[in-house]
């Protein structure tokens, strides 16, 4: 294994601060170490400090974007996504179980991309809560980074890292050992621990049809649309009829692959393998966000304190829309699921009800502080009216929640425009487009920038960028902010209006 040093980590950690927003504090460094360890002998690199140098020049950006991967391995946490494990708990796994059992056959669940385990490690206890027996569960769990696999056998966590389970949990299925907690062998044997890469054509080690399960979550955001289409085909031969896929939050196969069909389970948005195997009659929504987002008001509405940043120049008038209904009457929220609760705050906002949606979104909040949609929501609110300083503190907890969150980056860099803070605007909006570079509204919004500071030619090339990025499939992004652009039409008629007047103008 090669030498690193502890200025090449501190050096890294400075890199991916300044390029992708990522903050890793020295106790974070054991994250680093695991990266370099997995890219450092396939970049043909031995010294740590010069592989960093690399990193630092200009041909060094995409070796960064390959390193991304191995470094968030240690962002990974205990039952992450709280929507999706609120599906698993209630309904995926207790019928799936339900099913095998009838069978006579047991669960097959694979997690590709476990990372240091947290992730098979959480499915193991819910199952074991359902009263499952080990024989009863294949759970295979694999990842591309040997060294975080080798991490997750041991199953060795620092109190930080189950600082989120429950004490039950705590005490259930981990031993205390020194300053850290060991998962315990009850728990162990319900999974096997394998290296995969994901990347290659054929997996030998999965049958067609036998899986009931596979969970592949913040993965294919690293990878090209080929090699995405490619896993897909691969994942659809090795489920069954009626078998299910995961995705990360910011991960969508609209316009991607089509042959798995979309299902909502517990407000989580889940693929499914059709049993018959035909395509399913309807296609996959362009919804990867748990409400539906209203169309902006064209009618008379009030303005908030704070006039939200135009993502159309006014030199481009917007087709006409009409509003959309009044919010209902506000119910007792103990039954409404934190889904519908979110929605009807975004309804208020689209009404400019600001005040009434910010109560609101508070409150959902203090039920459920982990509800990444509504944390972007909230930091959009604040930014809008005047509380910057509490936008960049809800900004900063969505990407604690998820560290590559292109969202809070994208609506931090809106937050800074709104304030005229030009330079942490295009500190943001870079940051997005590191992580994202095919997100045509980063690079629409970047060109604002650039426009306002007056330089033109950058503006010109961004707005260009914009354009050009259609060509790839926009996703929905998560969170909301009123009357952003939110289609590949808007983002092209607004760039082309943009570029028009630049070049009549300047």
């Amino acid at each position: 294994m090669p030498t690193i040093s502890p200025l090449a980590l501190q050096q890294l950690s400075a890199i991916l601060l300044e390029r992708a927003g990522l903050k890793i504090a020295s106790d974070g460094f054991h994250s680093l170490k695991l990266a370099l360890h997995a890219r450092m002998p396939a970049a043909g690199v031995e010294d740590a400090e010069h592989y960093v140098q690399q990193l630092k020049e200009p041909h060094g950006e995409q070796e960064l974007r390959l390193l991304l991967p191995f470094v968030t391995v240690g962002h990974t946490e205990f039952f992450r996504d709280q929507k999706q494990f609120r599906a698993l708990e209630e309904q995926i796994l207790p019928g799936l179980l339900e099913l095998a059992r009838k069978q006579h056959r047991p669960v097959r669940i694979w997690s590709a991309g476990c990372a240091t385990g947290e992730e098979p490690y959480s499915l193991a206890m819910v199952l074991a809560e359902l009263g499952a027996h080990t024989e009863e569960v294949d759970l295979w769990a694999t990842d591309l980074n040997q060294a975080a696999v080798a991490n997750a056998q041991a199953g060795r966590f620092s109190s930080r890292r189950v600082h989120s389970l429950s004490e039950e949990r705590r005490r259930r299925f981990f031993q205390p050992s020194g300053d850290r907690y060991e998962v315990t062998q009850a728990l162990r044997e319900y999974i096997r621990f394998d290296t995969q890469n994901l990347a290659l054509p054929l997996f030998t080690k999965v049958k067609n049809g036998t899986l009931d399960l596979v969970l592949c979550r913040n993965v294919i955001i690293y990878f090209d649309l080929p090699t995405i289409r490619a896993l897909m085909d691969r994942f659809y031969s090795g489920l069954r009829g009626d078998g299910l896929l995961l995705l990360g939050y910011s991960e969508s196969l609209f316009k991607v692959y089509d042959r798995f069909e979309m299902i909502e389970v517990e407000g989580a948005f889940i693929y499914r393998r059709p049993a018959d195997g035909t395509p399913p009659r309807v296609r996959h929504r362009e919804v990867v966000v748990p409400h539906v987002k209203p169309a902006p008001l064209t009618a008379k509405k009030p303005a908030p304190p704070a006039k939200p940043v135009a993502p159309l120049p006014a030199r481009a008038p917007p087709p006409a829309r009409a509003p959309p209904a009044p919010p209902a009457p506000v119910a007792s929220t103990a039954k409404q699921s934190p889904e519908a609760r979110l929605q009807l705050a975004v309804r208020q906002m689209e009404h400019g009800q600001f005040d009434a949606a910010l109560e609101a979104i508070e409150k959902l909040l203090s039920d459920d502080p982990a509800y990444l949609d509504a944390l972007l929501t909230v930091g959009n609110l604040y930014s809008l009216l005047g509380r910057a300083g509490d936008a960049k503190m809800a900004f900063g907890q969505a990407v604690n929640r998820e560290p590559l969150c292109v969202e809070a980056r994208v609506f931090g860099g809106v937050a800074a425009l709104q304030s005229n803070d030009l330079d942490d605007a295009r500190s943001e909006f870079s940051k997005a487009l590191f992580l994202e570079p095919t997100l045509a509204i980063g690079h629409y919004l970047l060109a604002q920038v650039h426009e306002r500071r007056k330089e033109y030619d950058a503006a010109r090339r961004c707005y260009r960028n914009a354009i050009a990025q259609l060509r790839f499939t926009q996703r929905v992004l998560a969170g909301h902010y009123p009357e952003m652009l939110d289609s590949s039409e808007a983002i092209a008629r607004a760039s082309r209006y943009a570029l028009a007047a630049l070049e009549e103008h300047h």
